[in-house]
């Protein structure tokens, strides 16, 4: 985090830390999530019985789990970012062949159906709805718990100091409206037809793109739509100047076809950028519909254009109010231990 560091406290108790480093076969993600999943198992046993677990990553037998979602809810739905159906079908037949989804697949059965597993925690009301569809009987209580924002670094006074300089710097004049879009996944988050949109808005709206790889493709349909001209890629942006970026906007747009949450909807939204976005994009929950953004129901082009022309009277850099920062998240999870601790405890007595 940003700002000065905080300073030690000389009369605290000193803080005990066992980190424990277990390592990651290789080579390949198979070998890698098996290696960790069968370590963390051998670690967990070596625990007090009355530790509280938390994974954050395929590790079965945690008394809690933070969850982006069951594999088989990105293997499914993400297919839907293929415009074209022999494209889909191989995707999903290469897929299917891959033994690290094979893999990914069976460590969900463990970790949500495991006995010790008393809580899930769901970064967005999407993945609660796809964990109790996929995993009824669960032993664990899911608890939805929203990814928070560092709103030292993202904020609408920020976005007020650094506004002049980005637009400068992406060379945008006082006319153009500014659409920003964000990914290191061009094709899974939809700029293709958000590429599509922007050939059916007027000639001041500009396309910002940050992030991604083979943008050369991309540049080539813009051209053959004739908006090559109002379409901008800047390449990877560095996570310190993701503020900047975000400031120069008028609109964010993220028409994703998957995406458990969505950092740079929260982001955005905590910087007053209004945002476009899918009802497949967990982050959908933060967007009051119309005041702070427009949820779409699928990425149309035609959507997208009306949605972001829907946006034009929502001023940047109002205050909308709608994202917790990473310490009231955190507090958040401390609350989960705590109540799984007592959990342990009493059972303990028992």
């Amino acid at each position: 985090r940003g700002g000065e560091a905080p300073q030690a406290d000389p009369d605290a108790a000193p803080l005990a830390v066992d980190i424990r480093v277990l390592g990651l076969w290789r080579p390949g993600r198979f070998m890698k999530n098996l290696g960790l999943h069968l370590a963390a198992t051998r670690a967990l046993r070596e625990l007090p019985r009355t530790t509280v677990s938390v994974s954050f990553g395929n590790m079965a037998g945690c008394h809690i789990h933070r969850s982006g979602g069951p594999h088989r809810d990105f293997m499914r739905n993400s297919l839907a970012a293929q415009r074209s159906p022999l494209r889909r079908f191989t995707k999903a037949l290469s897929r299917l062949l891959n033994p690290n989804n094979l893999l990914m697949t069976v460590l969900d059965r463990k970790i949500y159906n495991h006995p010790a597993t008393r809580r899930i925690i769901a970064i967005s009301q999407n993945v609660r709805a796809a964990v109790a569809r996929q995993f009824p009987h669960s032993p664990a209580t899911v608890v939805v718990i929203p990814n928070g924002v560092d709103t030292r670094r993202f904020n609408v006074r920020r976005l007020t100091d650094l506004r002049g300089e980005s637009r400068r710097l992406v060379g945008l004049r006082e006319k153009h409206r500014a659409i920003g879009f964000c990914s290191s996944n061009f094709e899974l988050k939809g700029l293709d037809r958000l590429i599509a949109a922007l050939a059916h808005l007027p000639e001041e709206y500009v396309l910002v793109v940050a992030g991604g790889r083979r943008s050369r493709k991309y540049a080539d349909y813009a051209a053959s739509l004739g908006v090559e001209k109002r379409v901008v890629f800047l390449g990877k942006v560095k996570a310190a100047d993701m503020p900047r970026f975000y400031a120069g906007l008028d609109v964010l747009c993220h028409p994703s076809f998957y995406d458990t949450f969505g950092n740079v909807v929260a982001e955005a939204q905590a910087m007053g950028v209004p945002t476009v976005t899918t009802r497949a994009t967990g982050a959908c929950d933060l967007i009051d519909d119309g005041r702070t953004g427009r949820v779409l129901d699928q990425p149309e082009p035609w959507a997208l254009a009306n949605a972001i022309f829907d946006l034009r009277d929502v001023e940047a850099g109002t205050d909308f109010g709608c994202v917790e920062d990473d310490e009231q998240v955190f507090a958040r999870y401390l609350e989960v231990i705590e109540a799984v601790r007592a959990e342990l405890a009493a059972n303990a007595r028992d």
